[in-house]
């Protein structure tokens, strides 16, 4: 089968970009011929991917494929063709956390709300990367519907992790609003006050560079010398900030999976994360999850994981193992069934 594979946007260290590649080599090693469009590729990739424009210099495929994360024109180009559609859907996080930031990509994410309804009733198939995915497409029409998590390979434990004092608190994710950085930084400066020199690693670049700055002016309002942006980083580094991390702390707001979740379960590293969209069914009990995100309240729960290492170990090895269920092999198994039901229909 002829599978034309298609993503908004093509990037190495971006969580659908990396499940993107991992899905089209599955497909390959299941016998399909792929050819994977973008309407944005980046540079490292550009041998990987054509211009969705260039759809008809490439022949006639028997199968579309799209990994809907945001609003694109690739979207409206697959909405014209006639060939059978699936959906590989990522989630759109809701455009208000984004209106008072950037208005046009709030615009951007109201019009890929408004295509993903319209892609629904158009696709026979849908993958969805959660359950919490999976129930918005349901509410959608779509019946036709498998949960496999995204492809992506975990970083190693580290050989040895140690406690330290001051701490190490990681968040890895895009500076956006959704993800609620701003919260963050709020704990950190009660934390600082009982735990002088702890701080904040946040690695991720940035969605919006207003957003940036407000960051940038809290951290040195509220917690001079407590926050470091590292920006975007390669996967040495990333392995290397898992590896000095004491605690992975989450508090956004909107997440359809959370990659970085089960990396930092993967890497021993005890996760902290507020009860909101899909994070608590990616921690699923292998973490701490809070109802309330209020300062004290979060570092309550930080304290009592950095005092009790019974407590810690237990997290590292319920982590562990919650990782390995969302780990390359398992994650290929469930996307290798979903497709051979998938393809076995459409051809």
């Amino acid at each position: 089968m002829l599978i034309h594979h298609y993503t908004a946007t093509l990037s190495p260290r971006d969580a659908v970009g990396v499940h993107t590649l991992a899905l089209d080599a599955l497909l390959n090693e299941l016998g399909h011929e792929t050819q994977l469009f973008a309407a944005s590729i980046h540079p490292e990739l550009r041998g990987r991917a054509r211009d969705f424009q260039d759809q008809d210099r490439v022949g006639t495929p028997d199968l579309l494929l799209y990994q809907a994360s945001t609003g694109s024109p690739v979207a409206d180009h697959l909405l014209r063709r006639p060939e059978p559609l699936v959906l590989n859907y990522h989630n759109l996080t809701p455009a208000d956390h984004f209106d008072p930031w950037e208005a046009h990509v709030g615009a951007e994410l109201d019009a890929g709300r408004r295509q993903l309804a319209r892609l629904a009733r158009r696709a026979g198939h849908g993958v969805a990367d959660s359950r919490y995915n999976a129930e918005e497409l349901a509410a959608l029409g779509m019946e036709r519907l498998w949960v496999a998590p995204v492809l992506f390979d975990p970083p190693p434990l580290p050989a040895q992790r140690v406690t330290r004092d001051p701490p190490t608190l990681l968040f890895v994710g895009r500076l956006a609003p959704n993800k609620a950085q701003q919260d963050l930084i709020s704990m950190m400066a009660l934390l600082r006050e009982r735990r002088p020199g702890a701080r904040l690693i946040l690695v991720g670049t940035a969605s919006s560079a207003r957003y940036e700055t407000a960051l940038r002016t809290l951290a040195d309002t509220v917690c001079p010398d407590g926050v470091e942006f590292v920006g975007s980083v390669d996967q040495a580094s990333l392995i290397e900030w898992y590896g000095r991390a004491d605690a992975f702390v989450c508090l956004s707001e909107h997440e359809g999976f959370c990659v970085p979740v089960i990396e930092a379960m993967a890497a021993g590293v005890p996760v902290i994360a507020f009860d909101a969209a899909a994070v608590p069914e990616t921690v699923g009990g292998a973490g701490i999850v809070l109802d309330d995100k209020r300062p004290a309240v979060v570092v309550g729960a930080i304290e009592r994981v950095l005092d009790d290492a019974e407590l810690r170990e237990q997290m590292m090895i319920a982590g562990q193992e919650r990782a390995r269920s969302f780990g390359p092999e398992a994650a290929r198994r469930q996307h290798r069934d979903a497709f051979e039901a998938i393809l076995g229909d459409v051809a």
